[in-house]
């Protein structure tokens, strides 16, 4: 049995397979920016190498979600983008209705393990590729502080005693690209006098900024609890702590294939209670006027 995950990163799509003992048995790369025109295509090929189960790119997640039960609300959910406008992982989403053994996974926010309070009035937490690459490293470690430094975003998640209960998504922290946490009274002025698009919250990224953030919160934390810090990503070596591994695959590519794995029955099905989830990504902000985004979608 062989079993397949799918990181979709701002530079590349990442495709694993794994087989039931975690062995990984193929891995390739594509260009983000080939898959909305290639997806299907991609789809095929990955279903040709017949896997039991596949576990999806599923952005801001939601906890397995059979692919075949997907409608626009839950891709609107997964990208919380306008519905109508293409982009790579809404097109992979789209294509992969064709499969039947194909599930979404959840992001931090969605995590039972993860205390209600942390959530309130937060979206990003941690996307569903980042809960994936925390699934990678808890095959190694009980507890630890995972940093992951992507091309445009970053993000720290907390494990103990292998659960997340705690994360700081890329839209969050000021990154590379990311401008991270956006002044209440910006946002207003924004608001008022502009607009806030996806364009505006992924530029201008202060990534010096960004750096000391992430080292005081990751540090508080593995001090805290006594545990490691652990950075991955393509830009880790821009920080200048925690331990850094060198692999041949991007993490959250291998860590969706064990995913996958867990859920279809092989070794790694020990770890599955990481993933308990419920919700959506969007069910904990409590802002006035918030009820009325939630009805919009509905009607989707």
């Amino acid at each position: 049995m062989i079993f397949a995950g799918i990181d979709p990163g701002s530079e590349t799509y990442a495709i694993s397979f794994v087989n039931e003992m975690g062995t990984v048995v193929y891995y390739n790369e594509i260009p983000t920016s080939l898959i909305s025109h290639y997806a299907f295509s991609l789809i095929r090929e990955i279903d040709r190498k017949r896997p039991k189960l596949i576990a999806l790119p599923s952005g801001h997640g939601l906890p397995f979600f059979n692919v075949n039960k997907i409608s626009e609300r839950e891709i609107f959910l997964m990208t919380l983008e306008d519905p109508n406008k293409e982009g790579p992982l809404r097109n992979f989403l789209h294509s992969s209705r064709l499969l039947t053994n194909a599930y979404t996974i959840p992001s931090v926010i969605e995590l039972d393990s993860v205390p209600l309070y942390r959530k309130i009035n937060v979206i990003d937490m941690g996307t569903a590729d980042k809960v994936a690459s925390a699934f990678f490293y808890r095959t190694y470690y009980d507890s630890f502080v995972l940093v992951e430094v992507g091309t445009n975003f970053s993000s720290i998640l907390v494990i103990i005693n292998g659960k997340i209960v705690d994360g700081f998504g890329g839209t969050i922290l000021p990154g590379p690209s990311s401008a991270g946490f956006i002044d209440g009274e910006v946002a207003y002025l924004l608001h008022k006098y502009a607009k806030i698009t996806k364009d505006v919250i992924y530029n201008k990224g202060n990534w010096e900024r960004g750096k000391e953030i992430i080292k005081i919160i990751a540090e508080w934390y593995s001090s805290k609890y006594e545990i490691p810090i652990i950075v991955s990503g393509k830009k880790k070596n821009e920080l200048d702590f925690g331990k850094k591994f060198e692999f041949k695959f991007k993490e959250a590519a291998v860590g969706s294939a064990y995913i996958a794995n867990a859920l279809g029955g092989g070794i790694y099905r020990r770890y599955l209670d990481m993933l308990k989830s419920s919700g959506t990504a969007i069910s904990y902000v409590r802002l006035k006027g918030w009820e009325e985004i939630i009805s919009l979608t509905r009607t989707l």
